[in-house]
């Protein structure tokens, strides 16, 4: 179905905005590469914003935060429960359990079995503003956009992943880091809370676009 490119395979290495360099054409995502400073930047620290989606769920101590550094009380009583010392975990959020929080987004895409460490990184970046299932369910819609045939049921199982590491062989991880980008724009672009959090959610994303344009060279 798609012209056959030739990909570039040997060992590229760049860096990350902290300088810590990395292995680019990696057979397949992984974690231990993916910029994690970058999703720190800016996602500051607590929140209560009443128009945030996660504004349902708000830590049950009556003083209505629903998220530390990114994180939802949602996804955090997940992993770590709902009593007193999760809350209290919850506040002060080590580097560790934070990472740990990620890793269930991470894994949630099956990030580790994407052939691209950028493409993995976007998705699990996607996944943790959209949770896992919305991320699963775009990412079928944009493999279906490309005329790929998968069902769309917010998992990404082998038929998925085939498609996708099918689309990074044929075009390049370039290519579909791109085309996935401008599929998240529009998608973010109907959401209703985008009149609210949209200028800073594609200012964001743009940081993160043109972190993985140095990384391609």
């Amino acid at each position: 179905m798609f012209g056959v490119l030739s990909v570039k395979m040997d060992m590229k290495i760049c860096s990350k905005h902290n300088g810590t360099p990395i292995n680019l054409y990696q057979k397949m995502g992984n974690i231990n590469n993916a910029n994690l400073d970058y999703i720190l930047k800016w996602e500051g620290g607590l929140s209560k914003h009443e128009k945030d989606s996660a504004a349902f769920d708000a830590v049950p101590d009556g003083t209505g935060y629903h998220t530390n550094k990114g994180i939802t009380w949602t996804a955090w009583k997940q992993i770590f429960g709902t009593d007193k010392e999760s809350v209290r975990r919850f506040y002060e959020m080590s580097k560790e359990d934070w990472k740990q929080v990620y890793k269930s987004y991470w894994d949630g895409v099956k990030a580790e079995l994407i052939e691209s460490d950028l493409v993995a990184e976007f998705m699990a970046d996607f996944a943790w503003g959209s949770g896992v299932g919305g991320a699963n369910r775009q990412l079928q819609y944009f493999l279906r956009s490309k005329g790929l045939k998968v069902a769309v049921d917010g998992i990404t199982g082998k038929n998925t992943l085939n498609a996708l590491n099918g689309l990074i062989k044929a075009h390049g991880e370039k290519w579909v880091f791109e085309s996935l980008y401008w599929h998240r724009i529009e998608f973010l672009r109907h959401l209703k809370s985008f009149k609210h959090f949209g200028k800073g959610w594609v200012n964001r994303l743009e940081d993160f676009y043109q972190y993985a344009l140095k990384q391609f060279g």
